[in-house]
């Protein structure tokens, strides 16, 4: 049978888990090479009912008043906080995206797709740079010439293989491993046969 909580004590737990998830969060999103703060505001928001405000979110986070302002800022730009107006209200007032797939494909194709993109080009560039460049009478300077051209040439396949993927999953939320299954045979097969 379960017992009943006193209602100080099951409100100190709720704020506890909020705390608890809010620095996981903020830990992924540093794994992720974003501010800790962003994830702790937007988890914060996320699990409250009611919009905050900047001084709510202090009190919540424990994170100083500029740090808050300025990741408000950084998540508003990233579309994942929102400002919310309500009547006879003065504060201003935040509320979290709540659909979180359609957040991450946002940074998927804000971010990481843009530098898979940026990526290709620079291995293409690398590749136009050994064709151009590496033609000579020295055999063994050919051959190595040779030797990371064909290794250049995998990197791009596979950064290629990354910008399908990133593009189906940003547009369609579908991720599909096969072209990734198929281009690390196609390496196995080059490597086997080298």
């Amino acid at each position: 049978m379960a017992r009943t909580a006193d209602p100080v004590a099951a409100a100190r737990a709720i704020d506890d888990s909020i705390r608890i998830a809010a620095e996981t969060i903020g830990e992924l999103m540093e794994f992720w090479n974003f501010k800790p703060s962003m994830g702790k505001v937007w988890t914060v928001l996320y699990l409250c009912q009611d919009p905050m405000s900047a001084e709510e979110i202090v009190e919540r986070t424990g994170l100083s008043a500029g740090s808050v302002s300025m990741t408000l800022n950084d998540l508003q730009l990233w579309g994942v906080v929102h400002r919310v107006r309500q009547d006879g209200e003065r504060r201003r007032l935040y509320a979290a995206e709540t659909d979180i797939w359609a957040m991450v494909t946002r940074v998927f194709k804000d971010r990481e797709l843009k530098l898979v993109r940026r990526s290709i080009q620079s291995l293409t560039e690398a590749l136009t740079v050994l064709e151009q460049e590496t033609l000579t009478s020295d055999p063994s300077v050919m051959l190595r010439g040779r030797f990371v051209a064909t290794r250049v040439r995998q990197l791009l396949d596979l950064a290629r293989t990354g910008e399908r993927l990133l593009e189906r999953l940003s547009r369609s939320g579908e991720l599909d491993l096969n072209p990734l299954r198929s281009w690390l045979d196609s390496v196995r097969r080059a490597s086997l046969g080298a």
